[in-house]
C-alpha cells in the first residue's frame, strides 16, 4: 500500500536523485540538424539494416519465404520509406514485399516510386498494383481480375519449394479478399502480426538515439503547454500547442488527442474537446507524440490550473499514481516475466479499481507496441507471457480516479530496459506543489 504522506517528501527526493543518474539516453539526445535522410550524427544506413535484419530474422526463425506489409509504419520500418504516412493508415494501396532473404520491394503510390532512391534495403520500387475497381468497391468481375493478378504478381515474386506451396506472411491490414486470392495462386498464408511485434520490441543504438531526439521534442512541447495554463484556455487550445511544437521541431504528427480537464479527467481515455478550464481543476495529458524519425514519445502528466492551490484529494490522487508509477517502474528488470511484473504490480485500493486502466506497460517504437503487459489482477487465462529483455523500450502507464470521483490523474514514463535495470528517456518533472503534504 502507499507510503503515509508525511514520508513524500524524503522518498521523491531519493526517487528524482535515481531518476537523473538513470536518463543518461535522454540526455545525450541529438539537435535539430539530424535528418533522417541525411544525418552524419546517427547512422541511418545502419538503422534501416538493422529494423530489415530483425524482421528478416523473424521470418527466417518461422521458416517463412516473405512478408507482405500494407500498415505504413510497419513498411517504414522494414524498408525506411516514409510517404504520407497518415493517409496511408487509411488507404491500403501502398505495400512492401520483404523476403526472408535480400532486399525489398516496394509498391509505392504512383508518381512516389522515387522516395525509395538510394535506400540499401530496397532492390526496386515499383508502382503499386490496385487490389479493386477504383470507385467501386463491391466484388465485381473488375474487381476479381486485378486481384487476381495482383495476387499472382506477389507469387512469382516468392521462390519455389519442393513437396509445398511458398510460405507468406501477411500483416493484419491486408483485406480479406486479397488473402484469399494469394491462396487461390497457391500461396501458403500465415499471419506476420506477431513476427513484425517481436522485430519491432528491441532497439538499436541508433533507434534509441531517435527515440530520445523524440523525448526533447516532448518535453519541450509540454513545458510551453504547462506554462500556458490559465482559466479560460480550452482543451483543444492547449493540445495545439503539443502538435504546433511537434511540427516545429521536426516531428510528425500525434497519435491521440488525450487532454483532459476536470471532471473529464475521470475516468480516463477522453480526448480534448472545446470545454474551458476552470481555476483549481486538474489538467491530464498522454503525449501519444510521433516526434522527429516517425519515433513515439509516449509520456502522461498531470497538472493544476492556477491560481488555486491543490486541494487535499487533488494532492492524494497525485501521490498515490506517483507511488503506482514507481512501484511498477522498479519492476522493470532483464529477465523479468509479464506474468510475475503482472502478479506484482502496485495493488490499486478497491476504490480506485472501477476506473484504473488495464494496460500498465507496454513497449514503444514507431507507436504503441508490443508486448502490453498489464496490470494485477488483468492478467487472464491465455494471456501471452513473456520475457523483458535488454534494448526493449517500455512505458509505464499509471491512472488513479476513483469511481464516482471528481478528477483522476494520469502519470507515464518512457524507459529504456538495460543489463541491469532500466534508464529512463523521459525527463520531464513531476510537480512539486502536488506531491507535498495535504492542506
Amino acid at each position: 500500500m502507499p507510503e503515509a504522506p508525511s514520508s513524500a517528501p524524503d522518498r521523491r527526493q531519493a526517487q528524482e536523485d535515481r531518476d537523473y543518474t538513470l536518463s543518461g539516453a535522454s540526455r545525450r539526445s541529438l539537435g535539430a540538424g539530424v535528418m533522417d535522410h541525411a544525418a552524419p550524427q546517427i547512422d541511418m544506413r545502419a538503422l534501416r539494416l538493422y529494423r530489415l535484419g530483425r524482421v528478416q530474422q523473424e521470418l527466417r526463425r518461422h521458416d517463412v519465404d516473405a512478408i507482405l506489409l500494407v500498415d505504413p509504419v510497419l513498411i517504414r520500418y522494414a524498408t525506411g520509406i516514409r510517404n504520407m504516412q497518415p493517409w496511408a493508415m487509411h488507404s491500403a494501396i501502398r505495400t512492401a514485399f520483404i523476403p526472408a532473404e535480400g532486399k525489398a520491394i516496394a509498391f509505392e503510390y504512383g508518381g512516389s516510386e522515387h522516395l525509395a532512391a538510394g535506400l540499401e534495403t530496397v532492390a526496386e520500387a515499383r508502382t503499386a498494383i490496385y487490389r479493386f475497381a477504383r470507385g467501386d468497391f463491391g466484388a465485381n468481375a473488375a474487381q476479381q481480375e486485378m486481384t487476381r493478378r495482383w495476387a499472382q504478381t506477389m507469387r512469382d515474386l516468392l521462390p519455389k519449394r519442393h513437396g509445398g506451396r511458398p510460405r507468406l506472411a501477411i500483416d493484419r491490414h491486408l483485406d480479406y479478399f486479397a488473402g484469399l486470392a494469394l491462396a487461390d495462386a497457391g500461396v501458403e498464408v500465415v499471419s506476420g502480426a506477431r513476427m513484425m511485434s517481436h522485430a519491432q520490441s528491441v532497439k538499436s543504438a541508433e533507434e534509441i538515439a531517435c527515440i530520445s531526439a523524440a523525448m526533447a521534442v516532448a518535453d519541450a512541447a509540454l513545458f510551453r503547454m504547462r506554462t500556458a495554463i490559465e482559466p479560460g484556455r480550452t482543451e483543444i487550445d492547449l493540445w495545439a500547442i503539443l502538435e504546433q511544437t511537434n511540427v516545429e521541431m521536426g516531428g510528425e504528427y500525434m497519435d491521440t488527442r488525450l487532454l483532459s480537464s476536470g471532471a473529464r479527467t475521470n475516468p480516463w481515455y477522453q480526448e480534448a474537446t472545446e470545454r474551458r478550464v476552470r481555476p483549481g481543476e486538474m489538467i491530464s495529458i498522454d503525449t501519444d507524440m510521433i516526434g522527429p524519425f516517425g519515433y513515439d514519445a509516449d509520456i502522461s502528466r498531470s497538472f493544476l490550473c492556477p491560481p488555486n492551490r491543490a486541494t487535499g484529494e487533488q494532492r492524494r490522487l497525485y501521490r498515490m499514481a506517483w507511488d503506482q508509477l514507481h512501484h511498477n517502474l522498479d519492476l522493470v528488470k532483464p529477465g523479468a516475466s509479464f506474468r510475475a511484473m503482472s502478479d506484482n504490480a502496485f495493488p490499486v485500493p478497491e476504490e480506485f479499481r472501477a476506473n484504473t486502466i488495464s494496460m500498465t506497460w507496454h513497449g514503444v517504437g514507431l507507436y504503441g507496441q508490443w508486448p502490453t503487459i498489464v496490470a494485477r489482477g488483468h492478467f487472464a487465462t491465455g494471456a501471452e507471457d513473456g520475457e523483458v529483455v535488454p534494448g526493449m523500450v517500455l512505458c509505464c502507464e499509471s491512472y488513479i480516479g476513483r469511481a464516482g470521483g471528481l478528477e483522476g490523474v494520469k502519470l507515464e514514463q518512457q524507459v529504456l530496459v538495460t543489463d541491469t535495470g532500466y534508464e529512463l528517456l523521459s525527463t520531464f518533472p513531476f510537480e512539486d506543489t502536488l506531491l507535498g503534504r495535504e492542506i
